[in-house]
């Protein structure tokens, strides 16, 4: 590599030999769920048709031979959803590093890390949505003020219900309802639940200073877009998932907590309601920090912790570790850790061999214009892209969830 010229070719050789496999880890190792579930790649075409097993196999019986009986399967249909991170390189800078490694990963380095880092945040996010890709919803009593401009930017108070802090950011892009046109979150108020919107939308116009909406906010193009959320599979009680009835044998373990606090009789209720429903142990509880909290302070001195996944710190050898609680089953210990796009409120005891996210291939920068860096149309940069086209997949009889917790 030249250290005195540099051209598209060789800082785009560059980019990859230095985030190619980092990126990759890292994506796979920012939390304990993502290192938990399967992968699998070679969804090929837009759908997938699994076989999902919901029953014993054959029939049994003493004194004489039993009759068989129907061997009970379902057939969940995965439609792949389209994941992307995209991230815009000022060109000037790039073209000065001169192809010098040491240069190029000083100015690109931190970027490409918190792009990754946010691609990795909103499929966890994702995760954990009430709706396909909601962030929040308007809580229909606040009358919504402003203009929608950098000055005077709409601010739309939401409803308590199905808000999680982690899942609003600054600087984020979403629409409001059907809308396809895309505003920016200037400023978001964790207190009250306030999040100011600059850019245009019919819906929120018309409910400053008149009325209020009860509207929804996704992630930009999310709507219906998103990955299949672990939170709305344990928490389905009618209608389909992945095309199948939910019902006995396709419905999660459900407890609800009905506003009581966190207590060891609670978990240990969801946790055998699993086993005794899927016969198979969770392997992995997953909380907020507010109930990780409450666990920490509930358990005291009795609190045992151990490490899940040692690696190396984040994007040094791209990994990351984990220290989690040990939760005693009748099957062993099982590793509690909190996660910080689960809401408040809730628990999950989910057995991760029966969560498999199916991906046409791994996540990738995407090359296939013969570079990563693509030049910017009205601005001098270049941008690259992140992603991967892929569904989740969760078995629901084989997890758990505690919700309505205080």
């Amino acid at each position: 590599m030249s250290d005195t010229t540099a051209n598209l070719t060789s800082l785009s050789n560059l980019f990859k030999y230095k985030y190619d496999k980092k990126a990759y880890a890292v994506f796979n190792t920012a939390t304990p769920l993502l290192a938990k579930i399967k992968r699998e790649n070679g969804f090929v075409g837009k759908s997938m048709v699994l076989d999902a097993v919901t029953s014993f196999t054959g029939s049994v019986g003493a004194g004489s031979l039993p009759e068989t009986s129907t061997f009970d399967q379902q057939n969940p249909t995965l439609t792949r959803k389209k994941l992307y991170g995209v991230m815009a390189l000022d060109r000037e800078a790039l073209i000065t590093s001169k192809g010098n490694e040491a240069a190029f990963e000083s100015i690109t380095k931190r970027q490409t890390r918190k792009l990754i880092e946010s691609f990795t945040r909103n499929t966890a996010r994702a995760m954990f949505a009430t709706a396909n890709g909601r962030l929040a919803t308007g809580d229909g009593s606040t009358q919504v003020s402003g203009a929608g401009t950098s000055g005077s930017p709409y601010v739309l108070t939401c409803s308590a219900t199905g808000w999680v802090d982690s899942h609003i950011e600054k600087y984020d892009k979403v629409n409001i309802g059907s809308e396809t046109t895309i505003l920016e979150i200037s400023a978001v108020n964790y207190t009250t639940r306030a999040v100011s919107l600059v850019g245009t939308s019919a819906t929120l116009a018309a409910a400053t200073g008149s009325s209020a909406t009860a509207a929804i906010m996704y992630m930009q193009g999310s709507k219906d877009a998103d990955l299949e959320s672990i939170l709305r599979v344990c928490k389905a009680t009618s209608s389909t998932l992945y095309g199948v009835s939910v019902g006995n044998k396709w419905q999660a373990a459900q407890v609800d907590a009905a506003s009581a606090g966190i207590s060891v009789d609670l978990v240990n209720q969801l946790v055998s309601n699993v086993e005794f429903q899927s016969g198979e142990s969770p392997d992995l509880i997953v909380t907020s920090y507010k109930q990780l909290r409450k666990i920490q302070n509930l358990l005291g001195d009795k609190l045992r912790y151990c490490t899940v996944s040692p690696r190396d710190q984040i994007f040094k050898k791209a990994g990351v570790s984990f220290s989690a609680v040990e939760w005693n089953t009748q099957r062993g210990p099982v590793q509690l850790v909190a996660d910080r796009m689960c809401p408040d409120d809730h628990l999950f005891a989910l057995n991760t061999d029966e969560i498999v996210l199916h991906q046409a291939e791994s996540p990738k920068w995407f090359d296939e214009d013969g570079t990563v860096l693509l030049r910017g149309s009205t601005s001098d940069t270049y941008s690259a892209r992140y992603g991967c086209y892929a569904e989740l997949f969760v078995h629901p009889n084989a997890q758990g969830v505690l919700y309505g917790l205080a």
